[in-house]
């Protein structure tokens, strides 16, 4: 087939950008044609991916996905494709990967007046062009119910996905020497206490949250005890609350390439979101056997709870409680969470995203 994949912006550390390269690998292996259809392309270019990208130019973000959803009609027309599947809200997909939380859902906590605004009409219409006809993925069921008070999908419309981890997150036959490798080049010592923070988008995973339980460490514990933020944001202005003690004891990587490594050197993953529709990182922690402290407001987190892979906070979120668990949490790792994580990941269920996903296209494709 001649398949269509778009995109907003691709990077190659956001867990939406992952899961659409993973997808476009997967259908290339079967022999299929993809073309992917951005507004801007960061980083390595696949061997066998056709890459289109769309300059789109406007003074805010919504503006700017309204002129590539316009702009995108022109780029499918040329390329004529079997099939279109849609990594963002967008009108005249085939499919829809909804990686993003159910945006009518989101409004509904809005006033009337804020919903009137540009922005909040915008990104309405758009979901609301996307959910018309196209077939939904969803990333897991609270997600998916988000959407089914919205939108009136058949059940023949939709499914859940499995989360779709890489392999290599798994822990390895040289976790140990992995371990020890990474700290030295980090400057860590073996008996430090590593917490690690891991995601882009900084405000909406919590960083803030996550210093603030991390400057209340009792001072036997603190002092022990390295915070590395790893991810394609900047963590400056969420440092001006550390005194010099405190800033000297947390590690500013930015983005990194050896996520499987720096799983292996932490001894606990921090993940305070505020929200996010999946949390693939919680996941990725759990299978590499590193203990996992997050926020129910995950879509993930219900499988931490389930595997006894780390501890998950309820909502509505209490800062004092993310402190406590921190210290109980530091204290005790690995504990039981770490191997129930490894037993976890061994499940092959976790790692089918890709090829559901074009098994499902190929579905789609034969019944027209």
């Amino acid at each position: 087939m001649k398949l269509a994949f778009l995109l907003f912006e691709y990077s190659p550390y956001g867990g939406l950008q992952r899961d659409f390269l993973r997808v476009a690998r997967a259908a290339l292996v079967r022999g299929h044609r993809v073309q992917a259809v951005v507004s801007r392309w960061e980083g390595a270019r696949p061997t066998g991916l056709e890459i289109v990208e769309l300059s789109v130019q406007a003074a805010s973000n919504h503006a700017r996905m309204r002129r590539f959803a316009e702009a995108v009609a022109g780029a499918l027309s040329a390329f004529g494709p079997d099939q279109v599947l849609g990594f963002n809200r967008l009108p005249g997909l085939d499919a829809y990967f909804a990686s993003d939380s159910c945006f009518a859902e989101q409004l509904t906590a809005k006033p009337s007046l804020v919903r009137a605004l540009p922005r909040y009409r915008t990104y309405l219409k758009l979901e609301q062009a996307a959910l018309s006809r196209a077939y939904c993925f969803f990333l897991n069921d609270r997600q998916k119910d988000e959407y089914l008070r919205h939108y009136r999908l058949a059940g023949d419309r939709y499914e859940v996905l499995p989360p779709g981890i890489e392999k290599d997150r798994r822990r390895a036959d040289n976790a140990t020497a992995l371990r020890a490798d990474t700290r030295r080049e980090l400057g860590l010592a073996e008996h430090h206490k590593v917490v690690l923070f891991l995601g882009s988008g900084f405000r909406v995973k919590g960083l803030d949250r996550a210093l603030t339980a991390f400057a209340g460490l009792p001072r036997d514990r603190a002092g022990n005890t390295r915070l590395l933020i790893v991810g394609n944001d900047d963590a400056e202005p969420y440092l001006k609350g550390l005194n010099e003690d405190q800033r000297q004891r947390v590690h500013v990587l930015g983005p990194r390439d050896d996520v499987p490594a720096l799983l292996q050197a932490a001894d606990l993953l921090l993940h305070p979101a505020y929200r996010e529709s999946a949390g693939l990182v919680l996941l990725e922690a759990a299978a590499a056997g590193l203990p996992v402290l997050t926020t129910d407001t995950c879509g993930f987190a219900r499988y931490v709870s389930e595997a006894g892979a780390g501890e998950v906070i309820s909502s509505p979120f209490q800062q004092v409680s993310l402190n406590r668990l921190l210290i109980e949490m530091v204290d005790a790792v690995p504990g039981s969470w770490s191997a129930k994580g490894i037993a976890f990941g061994r499940q092959e269920w976790l790692y089918r995203l890709p090829e559901r996903v074009v098994d499902r296209l190929e579905t789609l494709q034969d019944s027209q």
